[in-house]
């Protein structure tokens, strides 16, 4: 009868167990994932709250905006700098996409020191974006990591660099694809121009036999 009990006892307790490994697996887990996930987020914004934005690279500034037809309807995006122009749609949706849904591998902290080290003191490219409410967002890119695959980068640093360089500072390493986001020829940037059709031309008329 005692071995009866310590067996029903070693049955309830492993029921137990059961079940609190399934409370984990049905809510403490998907919640903790929830927050890593959003934690690995770079930026907060969805891309259709984007207004304007930048894109400075040590040999030009490009400037964008969003431009409606009629109020609340369809956008399209037009280049204010360097040149006013039509933009791509393809090649704005490919940053904004980036900068919307974009993760980061991992974050490092680094002293104000160690800016140079990651290409952060004089970056191949800053982009900088406003949104609806006016709220802007910086993203800082710098040199390529060890691996290739990920690019160092700060998300919203201060405007002026810190007066201690002994200072702590978060770097992101983001996907390489933010390269290939920015770093693109101005003619990528511009809408691609439709090719003309030539209007046929009409056939002369055929002088009757009168007007011979």
């Amino acid at each position: 009868m005692k071995l009866q009990k310590n067996t029903l006892v070693l049955i309830a307790v492993a029921l137990s167990m059961t079940g609190l490994v399934a409370l984990f697996e049905m809510e403490v887990a998907p919640k903790q994932e929830a927050a890593k996930e959003e934690k690995q987020k770079i930026f907060a914004f969805k891309s259709d709250r984007v207004q304007f934005f930048t894109v400075k690279t040590p040999e030009k500034i490009l400037t964008f905006e969003r431009v409606y037809a009629t109020k609340g309807g369809k956008s399209n995006w037009e280049m204010k700098l360097p040149v006013q122009a039509h933009a791509s749609q393809a090649s704005v949706d490919f940053l904004l996409d980036r900068l919307a849904t974009g993760k980061s591998d991992r974050t490092i902290n680094i002293t104000a020191a160690q800016l140079p080290e990651f290409g952060l003191d004089q970056p191949q490219a800053t982009v900088t974006v406003k949104l609806d409410n006016q709220e802007t967002h910086r993203l800082v890119l710098g040199k390529t990591d060890f691996s290739g695959r990920f690019l160092y980068a700060q998300a919203n640093p201060p405007e002026a660099p810190p007066q201690n360089s002994a200072q702590t500072l978060p770097v992101l390493l983001v996907p390489f694809d933010f390269k290939n986001a920015v770093q693109r020829p101005l003619s990528e940037w511009k809408k691609a121009e439709e090719p003309k059709t030539e209007k046929p031309q009409k056939p002369s008329p055929t002088p009757s036999p009168e007007n011979q």
